[in-house]
């Protein structure tokens, strides 16, 4: 699970902004969205332009960073803080690894250029480097059989010395190190409130969700889905001019399901699709996930997402329809202002309770500033 992050001078973050999963209070209600003292459901709360998506950007950078097959070619325009005089961003992540306590802190000059790197785990700094100086200490990390092979005193500095670690040694000893791997291959960001839904995470489709559900015989599953979120939809399957087989609805004059759908009904198809293959994703962020939903789907969807005992959420919204102890538990909710984000436990002097109005609060402004 991820403990904690931490980014600065990134995009919209001229300073530190940080989110600590590990600070759970002692509610006994909604145990549900916590998982080993770790807050593992949470929402985040934010006004428009503070930085909701820019955060979970921040958050998946470092699959561009250590994973071998997840190189993109990001635009250097606006990585860094416009307004910032640093010529670095700076990313700092805590993980627990099979109970394992790992930090993995790099900095970068720009999406694929770093300054600095540096990996620990338990009480052992494994290594530290500075690539501009081409300098660091790699003493613990020779320590295991591992890396025997690796020729870290002339390094080159061209990728990420945790990517060269994982990309050229088997690690047996070092097995911490796979399982870091593993758990960021399955870090994703969605965002399905528009016409292309955006999803940045591990290769869950070879073609298109439509396609997709067809080939898999998931048309019937994917219709019951929709019922159960209020949506009275008959699909069924048939063939386009071109011969490709496609989901149409079954009117009497039958109409192509994704291009007549509604925004909401595309959005809801692409949550359809990560969670049918959610065994693959350990960590997902998913921005605005109801922009385009009705309350009470919006309400049905954030159910479906706590039920899903094996990967890590962090959902933006602007629905306060969903602050409350009915859902989650004040631990659980975030508000983020401009370089700052705070459960609302820790931004109220009162002692929330199960019965507080947490919505109410809100607009009150009681988390406001803290």
């Amino acid at each position: 699970m991820l403990h904690k992050f931490k980014v600065e001078n990134y995009k919209i973050f001229d300073e530190p902004v940080s989110i600590d999963f590990s600070r759970v209070r002692d509610y006994k209600f909604n145990e549900d969205c916590i998982n080993n003292n770790t807050i593992f459901k949470a929402m985040l709360y934010g006004k428009n332009a503070v930085g909701k998506t820019s955060f979970g950007q921040a958050l998946l950078d470092i699959r561009n960073t250590i994973l071998p097959n997840d190189v993109q070619n990001i635009s250097s325009i606006a990585f860094l803080n416009a307004n910032s005089q640093k010529d670095h961003a700076r990313f700092e992540y805590t993980f627990e690894i099979h109970e394992i306590k790992v930090e993995y802190i790099y900095e970068k000059y720009e999406p694929n250029k770093l300054k600095y790197e540096y990996l620990k785990f338990e009480n052992e700094i494994l290594y530290e480097y500075d690539f501009k100086k081409n300098k660091g200490n790699f003493n613990n990390l020779k320590k295991y059989k591992d890396v025997e092979n690796l020729n870290l005193d002339e390094w080159n500095g061209e990728i990420s010395i945790l990517r060269y670690i994982l990309t050229n040694s088997k690690l047996k000893d070092l097995n911490v190190l796979k399982k870091l791997s593993d758990f960021v291959s399955g870090m994703a960001m969605l965002k399905p409130s528009e016409d292309i839904v955006r999803f940045k995470g591990p290769r869950i489709l070879k073609n298109r969700i439509i396609t997709s559900i067809i080939e898999e015989n998931l048309v019937e599953d994917f219709v019951k889905f929709l019922k159960s979120a209020g949506l009275e939809i008959d699909l069924k399957v048939g063939e386009k001019p071109d011969g490709e087989k496609a989901l149409y609805f079954n009117y009497k004059k039958p109409l192509e399901f994704i291009g007549h759908a509604s925004s909401g009904t595309r959005a809801l198809t692409s949550l359809y699709w990560i969670i049918h293959c959610l065994s693959e994703i350990k960590f997902l962020f998913v921005d605005e996930f109801d922009a385009n939903f009705h309350f009470e789907l919006a309400e049905y969807m954030l159910e479906k997402f706590k039920s899903l005992n094996d990967c890590q959420i962090l959902i933006t919204t602007h629905n306060t329809d969903l602050m409350s102890n009915k859902y989650m538990r004040p631990d659980c909710y975030y508000i983020m202002i401009p370089n700052k984000i705070t459960s609302i436990a820790e931004a109220s002097l009162r002692e929330l309770r199960q019965g507080h109005n947490l919505e109410k609060l809100y607009q009150s402004g009681e988390f406001n500033g803290r």
